[in-house]
């Protein structure tokens, strides 16, 4: 099958419009493999690429060229790494849905699971480096840092909405769908998120309890990794300190109406053979 734009979603008596995808799944390694065989890197059809396999997903561009303007840039939202593995604790308790789910571990406290083989130890580190077993050494965290300093736009859980502009301005992200519920939409999703369970949330242990100290000791190298990716969110500041605030809404429209000059050239091609089509397009 041809690698195509499809509409998920949306509710029409709601004022909801579908949102468009590329056809293929980057979340597993099959998917990955067929969308490096539909050239997806170079198709300039995706804004950008969600996947939990960074080094996999690099092969995506590895028909490009070196002076090919088909490169990727990684980018992330990181979060503080005792948050995180509460997080994960409390998503594992109920999550009945995935592989590794235990019902055991519903019966334990977050003192139990620290002192568990469960809980993470390192992992950003170690996923970073690609070291998920053994003993981490200092060049291992240094290797993680290298990679974020050089691969990566950095974003902070702590900072959502900072994070959120500074991704649309320097990615050059605007609103070509229908701007007013797009806005309302990334409201919603800053202020409470798309998969937070807010019912099941755990209280956050505070530093020097034995819950925090037992997670932070599970990850040494991976706080010392944040403080580093702290440091160089504000020094990232500087790559978009010319745009201004709300350029995802500069020059706007809905693009049911009218031709859009900022959207991505892939999308304006399939909107195109929808009219030709005499399919009223979606974006």
């Amino acid at each position: 099958k041809e690698i195509a734009i499809v509409k998920i979603g949306g509710n029409e008596s709601a004022g909801q419009d579908p949102s468009p995808f590329v056809n293929v799944d980057t979340t597993t390694i099959p998917g990955l493999e067929r969308a490096k065989s539909l050239k997806l890197g170079t198709s300039n059809l995706a804004d950008a690429i969600v996947t939990p396999f960074i080094f996999e997903a690099n092969e995506l561009w590895s028909d490009a060229t070196s002076t090919s303007k088909h490169r990727g840039r990684l980018f992330a939202v990181f979060r503080h790494p005792v948050d995180r593995a509460v997080s994960m604790f409390t998503y594992l308790q109920y999550a009945d849905w995935e592989p590794t789910y235990d019902p055991k571990l519903a019966e334990m406290s977050i003192q139990d699971y620290a002192r568990s083989p469960r809980v993470e130890n390192n992992w950003m580190t170690r996923y970073l480096t690609n070291h998920m077993e053994g003993e981490l050494q200092e060049e291992d965290l240094q290797a993680a840092m290298d990679i974020i300093r050089k691969k990566f736009l950095v974003g902070l859980l702590s900072k959502k909405e900072e994070t959120m502009e500074r991704f649309e301005k320097f990615f050059k992200w605007k609103y070509f769908i229908n701007p007013t519920n797009q806005e309302k939409c990334r409201s919603t999703l800053l202020m409470g998120g798309s998969n937070s369970n807010q019912n099941k949330m755990k209280i956050k242990p505070q530093p020097g309890s034995e819950e925090y100290d037992l997670l932070a000791w599970q990850n040494l190298f991976d706080i010392r990794l944040y403080e580093y990716i702290e440091q160089l969110f504000k020094e990232q500041a500087a790559f978009v300190e010319s745009i201004k605030d709300g350029y995802r809404s500069e020059g706007s429209s809905c693009c049911k109406c009218e031709e859009i000059p900022c959207q991505p050239a892939g999308i304006k091609d399939w909107r195109r053979k929808e009219k030709e089509a005499g399919v009223k397009a979606a974006l």
